[in-house]
């Protein structure tokens, strides 16, 4: 009859949009669950059958989801006169960059994300694996081959050993693009395992600027390494991987009307400074000092100042005070040890060496001088934090500690 019917269709209509939401198998269990299919004898074997593939599902681990992007809606740019978007010129088609190449092909479809991809690394492009070599170079031993890291162009430097440039190109091309092997061949080269001391006057007359390499330029170690030094030192280093980062200290002078409810630990709980949360207005003070970049933009090459602050921070910064402290309470426990061979200690932990004889007897004659300083007798010098702190401390504000010779 019409009224059947009509509840037929209106039964399929419903079972349609439940298999759009949920897909076929949840079709085929609503067409049973309303006895509008007869199976017979086959029920009961069918749901076996779910209850199994139930069990399998539930065990299937949780996907991963992430942020991508995808390709929109093409749009052609206008020349803007003068720079200004409120005077725009005529539309530019999507193409290759000009500056790279005389005739660049319109791309017909798609952003043109792809194809710019493809066309920067091209073979016949030489740019990125140069710009990528340099960089490895530059970070490894101080200056660029081209000084002018982000910048390959008319305005930028020359290359100091262009032949040199293309070899590390190539070679890096040719080994699959991999910055491991870049980087192995660098760091076991003659010219890396160099002195950075001044032995060759001739040298030092013919390359005054040390642009060509005649020894190994002292280098300042980058700001999140300095402070990583400073937890590993004193023993509060986590060094484990991955995770959630870590909320970034607020201190009293930060504030204004979009301060964070709350602040992070001092010590960023000992994670390496990588895990811990950067905002673009409250960056570490510590940080700055050592010429931590603004996050607005990317840096190729980062400044390396010696100005009178960065002193300042390793003597009056609270997050160096405390870990001297820590550093101070470790030494101290220390059980059956004279204190020569604590002084040994705190020099091999923080740079690597021995002390030599002038600074043994310069430290161990300020653990006396800082014991009278706090009224402490002769026999208490060995376990006392305080006095060890203070020593820790003072290792901390060695030029050696932050700069790598």
């Amino acid at each position: 009859s019409e009224a059947i019917g009509k509840a037929t269709q209106g039964a399929f209509s419903q079972a349609s949009k439940a298999s759009n939401e949920t897909g076929l198998g949840d079709l085929a269990r609503w067409l049973l669950k309303k006895d509008l299919v007869d199976i017979g004898d086959s029920r009961s074997a069918l749901s076996s059958l779910e209850a199994d593939v139930r069990v399998i599902a539930d065990a299937l681990p949780a996907p991963d989801r992430i942020l991508a992007a995808t390709d929109g809606t093409p749009t052609e740019a206008h020349v803007f006169h003068r720079g200004s978007h409120k005077n725009p010129g005529d539309t530019v088609a999507r193409r290759f960059l000009a500056a790279l190449d005389e005739n660049p092909e319109p791309v017909s479809g798609g952003s043109a994300r792809l194809d710019l991809a493809d066309r920067l690394l091209d073979p016949e492009n030489p740019l990125p694996p140069r710009v990528m070599a340099n960089r490895v170079w530059h970070y490894i031993f101080g200056r660029g081959i081209v000084p002018s890291v982000d910048n390959f162009g008319v305005l930028g430097e020359a290359p100091t050993h262009p032949e040199l440039l293309d070899y590390l190109a190539t070679s890096f091309v040719n080994n699959g693009w991999s910055l491991k092997a870049l980087v192995r061949d660098l760091v076991t080269t003659e010219t890396y395992r160099i002195s950075s001391a001044r032995t060759n006057e001739a040298a030092e007359t013919k390359d005054p600027s040390n642009a060509l390499l005649h020894r190994m330029r002292v280098k300042r170690l980058e700001s999140e390494a300095i402070r990583d030094s400073v937890l590993a030192a004193s023993g509060s280093l986590d060094d484990s991987m991955f995770g959630e980062s870590v909320p970034i200290y607020l201190s009293p002078f930060m504030s204004n009307h979009r301060r964070p409810r709350t602040s992070g630990p001092e010590n960023g709980d000992g994670r390496r400074t990588i895990y811990v949360q950067v905002r673009r207005n409250y960056l570490s003070p510590m940080q700055l000092a050592f010429d931590y970049p603004i996050p607005e933009t990317t840096i190729g090459k980062r400044t390396q100042s010696n100005v009178p602050a960065q002193a300042l921070i390793m003597m009056n910064d609270p997050f160096i005070v405390e870990e001297a402290r820590r550093w101070g309470e470790r030494i101290a426990a220390l059980t059956d040890v004279d204190v020569d061979a604590r002084i040994a200690v705190v020099f091999e932990t923080a740079l690597g060496r021995m002390p030599s004889k002038n600074e043994q007897d310069r430290l161990a004659s300020l653990l006396e001088q800082q014991a009278r300083e706090y009224g402490l007798d002769a026999d208490a010098i060995g376990s006392n934090a305080e006095l060890w702190a203070d020593i820790c401390h003072t290792v901390f504000t060695l030029k050696e500690f932050i700069f790598v010779s």
